[in-house]
């Protein structure tokens, strides 16, 4: 087993992929090109679509790009993902699907609630998403307290974070935030959604500082832009957010702007820079839901191997150009053509 070199930490989903008929989403009043969080009444949805032919796909930001990381490090269990889970059939699943991807799992297990699910629901290439978090709300610092999870944090050499995790453990985010400024190790973050920024704003900059390296996208990072009062020109608010307060001085901060197709933007040591990311034909294009996660799993393998900046980007683009072309975060049973 290869050494423990970078802990993921995040919210673990199974996707549930299911092709359903309209009728499955009337009953359950969704909408397709729709995601929403589970009610009430949506909770037999999950029971429903594992009776017929349904996918199970590791989901979760962060597990995402923990998978993709890990597919394109030579080394496998060099990437271990923490999160919390239930004692379900699912939890089962989720693990044995991670863990063949070569991912170590290291899940603190929670039997009050059910693993977390996203019942992803097709319909003539359109998706409807409904997501129960359950167990994954469930996780708690005192995992990190053990000491097996003291042993892999001390051990392990970057971090990397999404901020769907700080509506769950923020004082799990800041420990490991801390841990890694005081020991100069590489804090990764991703933004992760407008949303987060507009409501857990507080969560969000009591994190910032710890950051070495933040990841978003054009409209993350616009909120956060208006949120600092900014503006919302990416050019600036790049610049501003690497001279943004920062606990570990000896690394500046790096800011990571991807656009879609259009140019990914990277402010480092005073200098933007754009990196135009690879074309893909339209038709080509099967799921873009875990394209930015992948970015960051190819951009996280090229660091933690030394490679400079312009080769991070290169290595997130290809594998987000790898990913979406996939159903959901589904890692392409070949090897990568570009790996560490």
């Amino acid at each position: 087993m290869s050494t423990i070199k970078i802990l993921c930490a995040g919210n673990p989903l199974l996707d549930l992929s299911s092709h359903v008929e309209m009728e499955t989403l009337d009953k359950y009043e969704l909408k397709l090109g729709n995601a929403i969080l589970a009610e009430e009444k949506h909770l037999p949805l999950y029971g429903e679509i594992k009776s017929g032919k349904v996918e199970y796909i590791p989901g979760g930001a962060a597990q995402n790009t923990s998978r993709v990381c890990q597919w394109m490090l030579k080394d496998k269990q060099t990437v271990c993902y923490t999160g919390c889970v239930g004692t379900d059939e699912n939890a089962t699943i989720l693990k044995n699907a991670t863990e063949a991807n070569g991912v170590a799992t290291k899940y603190q297990v929670d039997g009050s609630a059910p693993t977390g699910a996203c019942a992803v629901l097709i319909n003539n290439k359109e998706r409807s998403m409904v997501t129960n978090l359950g167990a994954a709300n469930k996780f708690n610092i005192s995992h990190f307290q053990t000491e097996e999870m003291k042993s892999i944090v001390n051990s392990a050499q970057f971090f990397y974070l999404v901020g769907y995790f700080l509506t769950v453990s923020p004082d799990s985010a800041v420990h490991l935030g801390k841990h890694a400024a005081e020991n100069d190790k590489p804090f990764l973050y991703g933004l992760a959604a407008p949303f987060l920024i507009d409501f857990f704003f507080d969560k969000v900059s009591e994190l910032l500082p710890y950051v070495d390296i933040v990841f978003a996208n054009e409209s993350e990072a616009a909120t956060l832009g208006r949120k600092m009062n900014w503006g919302e020109d990416l050019t600036v608010i790049a610049e501003k957010l690497a001279a943004w307060e920062k606990v570990n001085t000896k690394r500046t901060r790096t800011v990571v702007f991807t656009q879609g197709p259009d140019a990914t933007l990277v402010f480092q040591n005073g200098v933007l820079t754009k990196y135009n990311p690879i074309k893909v034909a339209t038709e080509d294009i099967v799921d873009l839901n875990a394209a930015g996660d992948s970015f960051c799993g190819g951009f996280l393998a090229a660091y933690s191997k030394g490679q400079e900046i312009s080769k991070c980007v290169e290595a997130g683009h290809y594998a987000s150009w790898e990913i979406i072309r996939q159903n959901g975060a589904t890692i392409p049973s070949s090897e990568p053509k570009i790996q560490f």
